[in-house]
């Protein structure tokens, strides 16, 4: 019998038929959300507009730019409520039971609600790679030139930076515009093995000579300390730096993490271990936004079952089951993300620990339940 039913209703019938019951809930929840969350911070921007310079415009233009954000943000939960509703669905309509009855295992029922939001995850890592960090950088440009001004604001230009260039060598600028190559106000300090200072250079800028490739210092002067209380100085109009790091290798941008991608993540973690600089911070989100696509899936595949309601079980328990599931694993994974920017566990487990946990809750939960 349940051979005949499947081939009168063949597999790949039975999962195009469920992928597409997937978006209509999925994009309910994610317009739903971000309408919230963007009414919310709409509102919220909205104070600024009795500074004078603020208009109406400019807040919605931020918030505009700011959507895809908010967007990625709340994919997981869009992904999970329109699994549930798939699930919950099917069972209220007797659509599940039918299935069931006819040899589908509640597996191959998964199989497309599983593919939807893989791709709803591949997509979201293209988002958050490609289109939004540039709309990061236009929206701190409208929050500093209109929602909340600042006179010397320039998005290019870092103001009062300190760069370890090698294990023995620190140098100090007091501003640094890496789209030009230049730096203002710079000290090159060379310490001995003692970390007594053994050479210094002082100038009014140091810039990038890209026909040379390398750093040039402009107007200064060149300090040596032969001996203890002895200085021999020498100054100069142009002389070479002893820095081999390119300006577009070099991260000391003062954009959080959480809004870097995992290109922008992957440089400022190699120019960090170039110069002898500590990169756990950086490699921990790193290995979260890396981790993230096999979390979502993780997270709904936790809840997923829950939704397969009995007539003893109300629907609506089961959904908040599914959520309070969820909502513990986000809190586990921000938990761990945040022990490992501050150096307490590996970044590795940091990203991928709550995963594993995680997922072998999710095969003994799928052994137990039997599906």
């Amino acid at each position: 019998m349940e051979e005949k039913i499947k081939r009168l209703i063949p597999s790949t019938l039975i999962f195009h038929y469920i992928a597409k019951k997937f978006w209509v809930p999925f994009f309910f929840a994610m317009g739903v959300f971000a309408a919230l969350v963007v009414l919310g911070d709409t509102f919220e921007k909205m104070k600024n507009l009795g500074n004078g310079v603020t208009t109406f415009a400019d807040v919605l233009y931020y918030s505009l730019v700011t959507f895809p954000n908010w967007l990625t943000t709340i994919m997981p939960v869009a992904c999970l409520l329109g699994a549930i509703s798939v699930i919950s669905e099917m069972v209220a309509n007797g659509e599940w039971t039918a299935c069931v009855a006819g040899g589908f295992a509640p597996r191959q029922l998964f199989k497309p609600i599983v593919a939807c939001i893989v791709l709803v995850c591949g997509l979201t890592m293209l988002v958050q790679e490609f289109i939004i960090p540039p709309l990061n950088v236009k929206a701190n440009y409208i929050y500093y030139t209109r929602l909340k001004p600042r006179p010397d604001y320039n998005q290019y230009l870092q103001a009062d930076v300190l760069i370890k260039i090698s294990p023995h060598q620190m140098l100090y600028a007091k501003t640094v515009d890496l789209s030009s190559g230049t730096m203002t106000q710079v000290s090159l300090d060379t310490y001995n093995q003692r970390w007594d200072i053994a050479d210094q250079v002082v100038a009014e800028s140091m810039v990038w000579d890209k026909a040379q490739e390398k750093w040039i210092f402009v107007n200064g002067v060149h300090r040596t300390f032969p001996e203890a209380m002895e200085t021999n100085e020498e100054i100069f109009q142009t002389f070479p730096a002893p820095v081999d790091i390119r300006p577009d290798q070099m991260s000391i941008g003062r954009v959080s993490e959480d809004l870097m991608s995992i290109r922008e993540l992957t440089k400022r973690i190699r120019f960090h271990k170039r110069t002898g600089i500590s990169s756990y911070s950086a490699e921990t989100m790193r290995q979260v936004r890396l981790a993230a696509p096999a979390a979502t899936l993780i997270m709904c595949l936790l809840g997923m079952p829950f939704a397969i309601s009995t007539r003893r079980k109300s629907k609506i328990l089961n959904i908040i089951a599914s959520m309070v599931i969820a909502f513990t694993f986000w809190w586990l994974i921000s938990m761990s993300t945040s022990v490992g920017q501050n150096g307490y566990l590996n970044p590795f487990l940091a990203g991928w620990g709550p995963v594993l946990v995680f997922g072998a809750v999710v095969f003994f939960e799928f052994k137990w339940l039997k599906l």
